[in-house]
């Protein structure tokens, strides 16, 4: 790692004095192995359950079946595997060994997850077999490879094809398995961004780390109850996932319900109802569906749910009002980042306006600097440096890590500013500003008030090429049910924005669209939006130079 580029950890707080060796499993399992408490349910998946005593047999016989296929501390074994128990078993499994975790997604195209298994020189590839179709992750492109084990199938087939059968492995390892100790510092797991601005960077975080992340996260509500039961969307293929849907409910000794397959509104109220589920943790999008569910709260009996979180983007504060104004349940918005590992600000610390982000959750130090690194006013946009449990640590780039970490702070790629109340607030990723006639246009302004006309079910709003203004404010909205795109209906809309915020901010252009591009947690791939904009105008140049050379 390049001298200077070094993050600053801060580790005050006496729950985050760990000790100089340690195993993960061990810190999050080993408690709920202690009297009653090792049979109560652990994970709930589809009809399917773990106890805490069968969660750690799994363990201990996958961890078994992986020792002797010579997986052992600081081997990287990559994850494609969905929401389900057996995610949970192989990640736990692999911290018992001192083995490093490389969680994917099983979204992500092959060509992706053959460059995660390249630049990280996994050892091993453990991966649903349904994500295994049509995809080859063979040894001659992969030098380092040694084993690639597939879960569910068919295992006379995959057999032909050289994966090993998870299953099998389960089956014939010892339900024994000694626990190897690393040390605090030494990696634990590598994380993938969502690649929104280009090919996915991995993310590295210690041991220490992982487990801070994990007691952070405890402050983001009101107090964790033993009658709580945690529940959520996010893929605990990403740090959201893995620290409140894995790690979480086990330091909290609460079970967790695992929600599988695609994110469908009348599954998790379903699932709320069944479950009683009380923690819910998902992203805007997602709220967003269930938003539009009509009459939810009467079909349902939702009174378990108190508390939920929206993380990856900011919830618009109409979609805020809304969802608490519907459901009774108190919404924070959540930040944090494949490479801060854990959450950052809390909405429970704290009494703020819907849709801010609250205050820092204690161990974090935060600060918002303007372009020449200086501290900003309140009230004064900059872009948000953070120094505490977590911090930026990129996987073998060392220019990238020069740009992202300086004199100990972490740089994030997020501007916010921090109100008079000591509140902080979102505006929107550095990428996303708009910078038309000399204005600093935030898309989150422009879409939470298109959002709160009736018709709009999802905007989002960028900075479309323009050969005057430099870029126009450019709209892309899906529509709600019962209505049909237009020019009547446009025209409208800008009108209703003009209503409410400045001139400068009005969209130039409006354009309804079947579907928005999202990445695998659901965030909008507004980069994809922007390169959709940058090819018209190229496309339109001709034309353009045309008219011009006519003109008399």
């Amino acid at each position: 790692m390049p001298a200077g580029a070094l993050p600053a950890f801060r580790l005050s707080q006496p729950e985050l004095q760990f000790p100089g060796t340690l195993n993960i499993t061990d810190h999050f399992l080993e408690p709920n192995l202690v009297g009653a408490q090792a049979d109560r349910i652990a994970y709930h998946s589809g009809e399917r359950s773990l106890t805490y005593r069968e969660l750690n047999e799994a363990v201990n016989r996958l961890g078994n079946g992986l020792r002797d296929l010579g997986v052992g501390k600081g081997d990287r074994v990559v994850l494609r595997i969905p929401n389900c128990l057996e995610f949970v078993v192989c990640a736990l499994a692999l911290h018992r060994l001192a083995a490093v975790v490389v969680p994917t997604n099983v979204l992500l195209l092959e060509r992706t997850v053959s460059h995660i298994l390249n630049t990280t020189e996994a050892k091993c590839l453990i991966a649903s077999a349904e994500f295994l179709d049509g995809v080859e992750f063979d040894k001659s492109r992969h030098p380092a490879l040694r084993h690639r084990i597939a879960v569910g199938g068919d295992a006379a087939g995959l057999a032909r094809r050289g994966y090993l059968s998870y299953e099998a492995l389960l089956r014939a390892g010892s339900a024994r398995l000694e626990s190897v100790k690393q040390r605090r510092d030494e990696l634990a797991t590598v994380f993938f961004t969502s690649g929104t601005t280009g090919l996915p960077k991995g993310c590295m975080h210690l041991a220490f780390t992982v487990l801070a992340g994990a007691h952070v996260d405890l402050h983001m509500f009101d107090g964790i109850r033993a009658s709580d039961v945690v529940s959520g969307t996010p893929p605990l293929a990403f740090t959201f996932g893995y620290g409140h849907l894995l790690l979480l409910p086990l330091l909290c000794g609460i079970p967790c319900v695992l929600i599988e397959g695609r994110m469908e509104p009348e599954k998790i109220f379903k699932a709320v109802e069944k479950h009683r589920i009380s923690l819910f943790h998902s992203v805007p999008s997602a709220y967003t569906q269930m938003l539009n569910a009509p009459g939810a709260e009467k079909r349902y009996d939702l009174r378990s749910l108190r508390a939920t979180l929206s993380a990856s983007a900011p919830m618009l504060p109409t979609a805020f009002r809304e969802w608490e104004a519907r459901f009774g349940t108190r919404m924070t918005n959540g930040m944090g980042s494949s490479e801060s590992f854990v959450s950052v600000f809390s909405r429970w610390l704290a009494d703020p306006q819907p849709g801010s982000m609250g205050v820092p959750l204690p161990g974090w130090e935060v600060r918002i600097l303007d372009e020449q690194g200086r501290d900003c006013a309140r009230d004064v946009v900059g872009r948000l440096a953070l120094r505490g449990s977590g911090a930026t640590m990129y996987w073998r780039d060392p220019e990238k890590q020069a740009e992202a970490v300086t004199g100990g702070w972490s740089l994030t790629g997020d501007l916010v500013y921090q109100d008079g109340d000591g509140c902080y607030w979102h505006v929107c990723r550095n990428d996303d500003v708009i910078k038309s006639r000399g204005y600093r246009i935030s898309p989150g302004e422009v879409e939470d008030a298109l959002l709160a006309h009736g018709a709009v079910y999802e905007p989002a709003v960028i900075g479309a090429p323009d050969p005057v203004q430099g870029q126009k404010v450019k709209a892309f909205i899906t529509l709600k049910d019962g209505h049909m795109p237009s020019s009547k209906l446009a025209d409208e809309m800008r009108q209703f924005v003009r209503a409410r915020l400045s001139a400068f901010q009005i969209p130039a252009e409006i354009e309804f669209i079947d579907a928005m591009p999202k990445t695998e947690t659901g965030k909008i791939r507004r980069r994809d939006l922007k390169e959709l904009e940058e090819r018209r105008a190229r496309e339109a140049q001709p034309e353009t130079a045309d008219a011009a050379k006519d003109a008399p």
